[in-house]
């Protein structure tokens, strides 16, 4: 299957090779980077319809889709797309003829006018729930947009869960922002992982793909081995992806984040998985005055970790460290200063959690 819109949509860049042929891309790409070769490769489950979130932009021009390749201000507006849900299709091109009837003016990335700038839809694969959202910029008429978007909530309400209203209130081209109105009273959307259960609001995050998110979730668990009386850190945490499960076996886990966001969601996935023994701190991880863990999970930012971050982890001398990235030359170079402070690579594993994009996720031990 390769998509219509392929060589020019900036949502896929290999589909073009058979799905061993883009792992074996994948695996030398790991071998080009980290000089090492995988201990094992995990292939996706799926490789059409896994991503369970999509921001599709507005362009100028009522484009509703995704951005050309490497170029931000080019628009494709596209009818059909694999990545996510044929309900997703549905969803973005009802979306796109509700905007062009009722005179909807798309924003302008350019000139940083209009109004329509992103829907974004969520799903929860295992759970068959689903989150629209639309975001916007400010608007004085809050009551009479709210009606109007409800109109659009009825087109499409049986396939939607939770609905929202977002105004990004900024220049930025992002699909998040600080004033969200929940148009259909229900909040948020679940997920699930192993035996957990994660909801999921407009803004926090949650692994791309579904279906190897909970293969990623194994691993770590598996890989950690975390006794009882381990202390574990879970740097950059989320709302509690890994900290939820590494709870069920020590006493002493502690979730590190500085969105608020995240934190509010942890504490909902806490409750709703029924863990007690976890603590959530509200910080950035650059922020902390120090680190004392025997394990430590990292799964920072495209940018990997700050030398600062890297200084106060070696300095607590933990046994083991989880290092979990989607970047892997930033994820190198992290290693390396790891590697000089005397630790070494126990597992080294490649997920293919971003299939037929260039994209995928490693995961690396280290022991000291």
């Amino acid at each position: 299957m390769i998509c219509k819109y392929f060589n020019k949509c900036g949502g896929c860049q290999i589909q073009n090779l058979s799905y061993n042929k883009q792992i074996e891309y994948k695996i030398n790409k790991f071998i080009e980077i980290f000089n090492l070769e995988p201990d094992e490769v995990i292939k996706s489950p799926k490789i059409f319809y896994y991503r369970n979130r999509m921001d599709y932009a507005v362009g100028k021009n009522y484009e509703v889709g995704l951005k050309e390749y490497k170029k931000w201000y080019s628009y494709i507006d596209i009818d059909e797309c694999y990545l996510q849900s044929e309900e997703s299709n549905i969803i973005r091109n009802r979306f796109r003829d509700f905007i062009i009837n009722n005179k909807l003016e798309p924003w302008n990335n350019i000139d940083h006018t209009g109004f329509i700038r992103y829907i974004v839809i969520r799903e929860g694969k295992f759970t068959n729930e689903r989150m629209v959202n639309i975001v916007t910029s400010n608007t004085e008429n809050i009551e009479y947009y709210k009606n109007i978007f409800l109109e659009f909530y009825k087109e499409i309400k049986k396939y939607v869960n939770s609905f929202y209203w977002t105004i990004n209130n900024t220049i930025s081209d992002v699909s998040y922002g600080d004033i969200n109105y929940n148009l259909n009273n229900n909040n948020y959307i679940k997920e699930k992982a192993l035996d957990n259960i994660y909801y999921i609001s407009p803004n926090n995050f949650y692994q791309p793909n579904s279906y190897t998110a909970e293969i990623l979730l194994k691993y770590v668990k598996e890989l950690s081995n975390i006794k009882e009386n381990d202390i574990v850190y879970d740097l950059y945490s989320g709302s509690g992806f890994y900290a939820i499960e590494l709870s069920k076996y020590s006493n002493y886990v502690y979730a590190i984040d500085n969105s608020i966001e995240n934190k509010k969601m942890f504490e909902v996935n806490k409750n709703i998985n029924n863990i007690k023994n976890l603590r959530f701190l509200l910080s950035r991880v650059e922020d902390i005055e120090k680190i004392s863990a025997d394990k430590i999970i990292v799964d920072p930012p495209r940018s990997g970790l700050g030398k600062g971050v890297i200084k106060k982890i070696i300095n607590s001398y933990p046994k083991d460290i989880i290092y979990i990235s989607c970047y892997p030359e930033t994820q190198k170079r992290d290693i390396d200063y790891f590697i000089n402070a005397g630790y070494k690579i126990n597992n080294k594993i490649l997920i293919d959690q971003f299939p037929n994009t260039f994209h995928m996720e490693t995961i690396f031990t280290l022991k000291k």
